[in-house]
């Protein structure tokens, strides 16, 4: 007498033939969901290996991408600003596709207090993180961050030269550029009393140079 045979009692083999045996019994809507109950743990685990692989992929590809200005150029929500990063990197002639430069126009002062609290929010943690290079603001805004002393003297930005040809535009902290062609040219509106000015905790401060002769329309950086 043959001895019985439990499930478990199968080869890997001899389950899978099992298996298809059963689906190709059923119709093809109870095919589809007992595929999906019986799979779907196998699924899951396939899943979840696509996902940490793509996110690892990911990590790895942006770890080759490095930030080389970073500007923020505030109550322009309208302006371009990737127009304006795409256009100083070509300035810069810099041509290596990992080196990334960052225009945020997003942030608005002077209108409705939630926009104000959001964006004044937003500002401080970018410098809190040491993720910003160079602050485009109106006076105000400006004045409020000198006060936290946030910005490099322009006696250690700019050359003697330098300061004499922006004249009396130049102050301690900061450069007064009003709306510029530059910054008329990718729509940023800041006003007629905008500041220039460079975070004293950049360390892309030859950057920050060039950007100040980008804004004013100099020529080569």
């Amino acid at each position: 007498m043959e001895e019985k045979r439990y499930e478990s009692d199968l080869t890997r083999k001899e389950k899978r033939h099992l298996e298809w045996e059963k689906i190709k019994g059923m119709k093809w809507k109870a095919r589809i969901g007992y595929i999906w109950e019986y799979y779907k743990p196998h699924m899951a685990v396939g899943l979840g290996i696509i996902l940490v692989l793509c996110i690892i992929g990911q990590i790895i590809y942006r770890s080759q991408f490095e930030t080389v200005l970073s500007v923020a150029v505030l109550n322009s929500p309208m302006g371009d600003s990737e127009g304006m990063a795409a256009d100083f990197k070509k300035y810069l002639k810099d041509t290596d596709k990992f080196h990334e430069i960052t225009v945020d126009s997003s942030m608005i002062f002077g209108g409705d207090g939630q926009s104000d609290y959001t964006s004044t929010m937003k500002l401080t943690t970018l410098i809190g993180a040491q993720e910003l290079d160079v602050l485009v603001a109106p006076e105000e805004q400006f004045n409020h961050y000198t006060e936290m002393e946030a910005f490099f003297p322009m006696d250690e930005i700019l050359t003697e030269e330098e300061k004499e040809a922006y004249g009396d535009a130049v102050t301690e902290y900061g450069i007064c550029i009003g709306n510029t062609e530059k910054l008329q040219e990718f729509q940023m509106t800041v006003g007629e009393d905008a500041y220039l000015a460079v975070f004293i905790n950049t360390e892309n401060v030859e950057n920050a140079k060039s950007f100040i002769k980008y804004i004013y329309g100099g020529g080569e950086s």
